[in-house]
């Protein structure tokens, strides 16, 4: 990916050249964050020390491309996977850092890190068991009780696909996927084919 990014930026750098022009390009890059209810739901995000090396090497390549690149701090994402991915436990934490004064935190300016940090250490809480730990497929995740549709089964297939580099087709324009949904919605009702393996979803 961080390959893919400059090589991007690279190539449009040079389309813009090839038109006697000096393109001013920018590229914005947020940390991944594996999210409920997603193919990655069970996927760990990466360190921070990861994190920054990416960065900087992005940083390195980008400019060399003359790019500018914006990126947002890898300490929101953590907070934002810890959240995304937590359980009712984080309420205390949440409190906790409310009433040492974090407010606003979406903006760079009032985000106050370790103020949360210190937030978690009091509540008992450890933000990378939430956010750096991969789960197993047969976990009982903090949202599994709650039904979108989508079958835990479905998801997982496309999480191995996407390992692999495969593409799961746009059902629309082909046969159904059987990710659940063909269970409720009329506009699935009529798909023709099943793919290998999805039976049981």
């Amino acid at each position: 990916d961080i390959e893919g990014i400059s090589g991007l930026a690279r190539r449009l750098v040079e389309m813009g050249r090839s038109r006697g022009k000096q393109p001013r390009i920018k590229v914005s890059i947020s940390p991944f964050v594996p999210k409920p209810h997603t193919p990655f739901q069970w996927v760990a995000q990466e360190s921070q020390e990861a994190l920054d090396a990416k960065y900087e090497t992005l940083r390195a390549t980008l400019k060399r491309a003359r790019t500018q690149v914006s990126w947002q701090n890898p300490r929101m994402s953590l907070l934002e996977a810890v959240f995304s991915r937590g359980d009712r436990r984080l309420g205390r934490a949440l409190h906790r850092a409310w009433s040492l004064g974090c407010n606003f935190d979406a903006w760079s300016e009032h985000f106050q890190f370790t103020r949360w940090l210190q937030a978690f250490e009091e509540t008992g809480i450890d933000p990378h068991f939430y956010a750096h730990r991969e789960r197993t497929r047969d976990e009982l995740l903090p949202w599994s009780h709650i039904d979108v549709g989508v079958s835990p089964a479905f998801l997982w297939r496309d999480c191995q696909k996407a390992f692999r580099g495969d593409q799961t087709p746009d059902c629309r324009l082909g046969p159904c996927s059987a990710c659940g949904l063909e269970e409720r919605y009329e506009a699935c009702h009529g798909k023709r084919g099943v793919p290998a393996g999805a039976a049981g979803g």
